[in-house]
């Protein structure tokens, strides 16, 4: 009995080493020995001083001479003995408005690149403002716009690579890309007002409401522990929590897909440009960002927006772009992400039109084009077409300094296009701007009014019928110059009844009116006479009742 008590007493012995082992096993840092490695030189490297600590390690990994070590083999560095310095943060970007509030008092300084950051600093983003900076293990934070964050912790592990990072977003938003862990001891975590996330290599994002104690982690690879009030949730790629402060955190909830923006167009040539995309399903809203590289450091147009679309977007130089829309939930939670790259090529910027107004009726077989001035236009190329695609234009010219251009030759009948680009002082031509269509339709022809005919009872004018709806416009004067008008009057039917008038001379014209209100130039003049009315006729008539009367 007593053999088999000390057999389990034994096992349990040994079951309690491997327990008490552990969470030492756990906290080691192993390194991989290089070529020309001591013991003496690492430990001078990466162990605290004042303490017998090379001996210990000797002892611990069982080296037998210290002067030798075996090119790859491993070595056991636990966390405790390890140096630990300061890391300070580095800004690597800065756009926009950015400060940063430094020592207890908070003093306020302007922020630059290439500035270092240490424990208690505190950067704040104005509306336009963007902070990108990098921790000692190469983890990258994008401070976003109107945020306000603290370094709460900037700690390396000697040169393990190890590093604990933990920062604290007060308000605004952040984007967190972590480096992989590279030992027991890595830490990153982003504590808000609502909840702690902490992470060992992801890519994700956080936000932390303004006016509400709430925050909203999403994560877009890897994973992310987020915890308050005591319980933690797991929170895997493609999904997000949001945690509100007193309550432990919501599960978690599948974040939107990508919107479709396959269709956009990968070149823009105006400097306001617009951009729309098919409705998301379960969308209330969508964040719209657009940079000038891939990374997103610097953002150009940071915007929510309700509807599938956003207009007057003003990019103030030419140039490679990548735009980034995401849906926003019904819980406010932002979706993956539709990157698209476009080209915008806007400048210079094409003159505006003036004249001949789009998609009018102009009557002049040789009509003048009228624009705008350019600011630093050296020329403007002028095209004209009769096809809206242009590929055969009927004229392409380069006109130097002048707003107005007028064909030498007529123009037929039909429908024509033109459009104009800028040539600045540098000789570069810009974008076409919109194409102006117009229709050369030459002007009616006054209709040849038939011979005036002059009965007792009225005067009677009659012209050949025009086309359908059109009407004419009658004129009937008792002078040449038409400045004594008897009749000035619209009508629909090709002739006139004027009541007998007294008699003397008339004259008559008459021009044909389009449906569009234009009047074509007035027929050649007709003219009548109007005899006068013999004064023996009443008196015949009299005499006439006077006999039937007897």
């Amino acid at each position: 009995m007593r053999g088999v008590s000390n057999r389990i007493s034994a096992v349990i012995a040994l079951v309690m080493m491997v327990f008490v082992a552990l969470p030492a096993l756990a906290e080691n840092y192993v390194y991989t020995v290089r070529p020309g490695d001591t013991l003496w030189d690492l430990s001078d490297k990466y162990l605290k001083r004042g303490v017998a600590y090379t001996s210990r390690l000797q002892q611990l990994n069982q080296v037998s001479d210290p002067e030798h070590l075996q090119p790859g083999s491993k070595l056991r560095f636990p966390v405790r003995w390890l140096k630990i310095q300061p890391a300070p943060a580095t800004v690597t970007n800065i756009s926009g408005s950015a400060k940063v509030l430094v020592g207890e008092d908070k003093q306020e300084q302007s922020l630059v690149t290439g500035q270092q950051l240490t424990v208690g600093d505190m950067v704040v983003t104005g509306q336009d403002g963007n902070v990108v900076m990098e921790f000692a293990d190469g983890s990258r934070l994008i401070i976003r716009s109107d945020s306000e964050v603290v370094l709460d912790t900037l700690s390396a592990w000697g040169d393990t690579g190890m590093a604990d990072t933990r920062v604290r977003l007060q308000r605004g938003r952040i984007d967190a890309e972590v480096a992989p862990a590279t030992g027991p001891a890595s830490r990153y975590e982003i504590h808000t007002p609502a909840a702690v996330s902490a992470v060992r290599g992801t890519v994700y994002r956080v936000r932390a409401d303004s006016d509400r104690p709430e925050a909203r982690t999403e994560v877009l690879s890897g994973n992310v522990a987020v915890s308050g009030e005591g319980r933690s949730r797991r929170v895997p790629e493609t999904f997000g929590v949001v945690a509100k402060k007193g309550k432990p955190p919501d599960p978690p909830r599948r974040l939107l897909p990508k919107p479709d923006i396959s269709a956009l167009a990968d070149r823009f040539e105006r400097s306001l440009i617009q951009i729309s995309w098919p409705d998301l399903k379960g969308a209330r809203a969508y964040r719209v960002q657009i940079a000038d590289t891939a990374k997103f450091e610097t953002l150009h147009v940071d915007r929510t927006v309700l509807g599938a679309d956003i207009d007057r977007v003003n990019l103030d130089k030419d140039g490679d772009y990548y735009l980034k829309v995401r849906g926003i939930d019904k819980v406010g939670l932002e979706g993956l992400d539709a990157v698209h790259k476009f080209v915008l090529n806007a400048r210079p910027e094409p003159p505006m039109s003036m004249q001949p107004i789009s998609d009018t009726v102009i009557r002049e077989s040789q009509p003048q084009f009228r624009w705008t001035v350019t600011d630093n236009a050296t020329g403007y190329r002028f095209q004209l077409a009769a096809s809206e695609d242009f590929g055969a234009p009927l004229k392409s010219l380069e006109l130097k300094d002048q707003s107005s251009f007028s064909p030498t030759e007529p123009l037929d009948p039909g429908t024509y296009f033109w459009r104009l680009a800028t040539r600045d002082n540098a000789g570069e031509l810009g974008p076409y701007g919109d194409v102006q269509a117009f229709t050369y339709r030459p002007p009616p022809p006054g209709p040849a009014t038939a011979p005036p005919n002059v009965t007792d009872d009225a005067l009677n004018v009659r012209w050949p019928k025009g086309e359908t709806a059109q009407s004419y416009h009658l004129q009937i004067a008792t002078d040449a110059e038409f400045k004594k008008l008897v009749v000035d009057e619209k009508v629909t039917e090709p002739s006139y009844v004027l009541p007998r008038p007294r008699s003397g001379s008339y004259y008559m014209r008459v021009a044909t009116v389009e449906p569009d209100g234009y009047q074509g130039p007035y027929s050649a003049v007709q003219t009548a006479e109007v005899p006068a009315t013999g004064w023996w006729k009443p008196l015949l008539i009299l005499l006439t009742f006077v006999a039937i009367a007897l």
